[in-house]
């Protein structure tokens, strides 16, 4: 009995070391990091929603894999609106992330992101315009902007939506006088544009 116990114990033993020695011989698969992650396959159809994982890699592309992604999908007769809304508003957000530096593409995202059918997607666009433009007294971008605050869409009946003020202070930042005196004027024909551009001009200094 006792010579069948040894002998079972040896072949564990030897089992054991067998196992031990083919794992320090395989290396370990790397744990894909945020660097390395690949655009994920559903992105090849634009008008898809992103699940929570491809959003998540989506918003954390270089600027140069979101550049080539963007390349990819114009070469091929995309353009903003044909995306799904939710990567529409993760292209404006994208391109936001980016600033300074901003690829080249994200001034196409975030004009045409002005016009855009979703509210949010207007919205986001507003605000990420006039961080790209601060200070430059951009001209085309004030004059987006300054359309914005007379879209009916940007209004619920008589009461502005918060795309008007989000323009509103991207004007103020990008400093286009000309452009500012108009958004001053406008603002003054409704009591909470009028408040609110009195607020931030304030703040400014304006």
């Amino acid at each position: 009995m006792k010579n069948k116990f040894l002998f079972l114990l040896s072949i564990v033993t030897i089992s054991a070391m067998a196992s031990h020695t083919l794992q320090a011989a395989v290396p370990p698969v790397p744990y894909p990091s945020k660097a390395n992650a690949e655009v994920p396959p559903s992105l090849l159809d634009p008008r898809k929603p992103p699940g929570k994982i491809e959003w998540s890699r989506f918003m954390d592309l270089s600027r140069q894999e979101a550049e080539a992604l963007w390349n990819d999908q114009s070469h091929k007769g995309t353009r903003l609106s044909d995306w799904d809304w939710k990567w529409r508003l993760g292209w404006v957000k994208l391109c936001a992330s980016k600033n300074p530096g901003q690829p080249g593409f994200c001034n196409t995202v975030l004009e045409d992101g002005l016009d855009d059918k979703a509210l949010v997607v207007r919205a986001e666009s507003a605000s990420a315009l006039g961080q790209s433009k601060d200070g430059t007294m951009d001209p085309v971008a004030s004059r987006k902007l300054l359309a914005m605050l007379e879209d009916p869409r940007n209004r619920r009946g008589k009461t502005p939506v918060m795309v008007q003020k989000r323009a509103l202070y991207s004007l103020l930042k990008i400093g286009h006088a000309e452009f500012a005196r108009k958004a001053a004027a406008i603002a003054d024909k409704d009591p909470a544009l009028k408040a609110y551009w009195s607020k931030i001009t304030a703040v400014s200094g304006g």
